[in-house]
């Protein structure tokens, strides 16, 4: 699977490695070094968290390595419609009473019982943890039906340098 790369919210352009998140004027952001650059040399970011140095060249006496992938946060997935189907199949397959899965995860059986029927929807944390006892799909990555594609920039997403249009002062 594929992962997404993280944009600049500013310029729009793809950002290698991790983003800088800071506050310009009040508003929290993930930008790219080069808009970091700008915006810190004129004082209008302040840095929030700064981007991790590249352990690139260091790993094994200066060779590259293998890269690690990145962990998606699991704020951009959400649960499939049809998780207490899955979760109930996926018990049964195994002979699983409710009693021992839900010892298994660490969850009341109750708890369980309202999972399977629907009336309750497992947190993320939860979902991902039964995704690798039961070996079944709950969660799906989340999409974003707003995007559009702009054939100028060959590009669908929007950046806010795509809404706002910025009036310089000539001096």
């Amino acid at each position: 699977m594929k992962q997404a790369s993280a944009y600049c919210e500013l310029c729009g352009a793809e950002i290698r490695g991790r983003p800088y998140r800071v506050s310009v004027e009040g508003v929290e952001m993930d930008l790219c070094l080069s808009c970091y650059m700008k915006l810190a040399r004129s004082g209008r970011a302040q840095l929030l968290r700064e981007a991790r140095p590249s352990r690139r060249g260091a790993v094994r006496g200066g060779s590259e390595g293998a890269r690690r992938p990145r962990r998606v946060p699991l704020d951009m997935y959400d649960l499939v419609e049809d998780y207490p189907e899955r979760v109930r199949e996926a018990r049964e397959a195994r002979g699983w009473s409710t009693a021992v899965l839900a010892q298994k995860l660490r969850i009341s059986e109750t708890m369980l019982r309202r999972i399977e029927s629907g009336r309750l929807k497992p947190s993320l944390d939860l979902a991902k943890r039964m995704e690798k006892m039961l070996g079944v799909k709950l969660l799906e990555p989340v999409v974003d039906e707003e995007a559009y594609y702009d054939e100028d920039y060959g590009r669908d997403y929007i950046t806010l340098g795509d809404i706002v249009v910025v009036d310089r002062d000539e001096e």
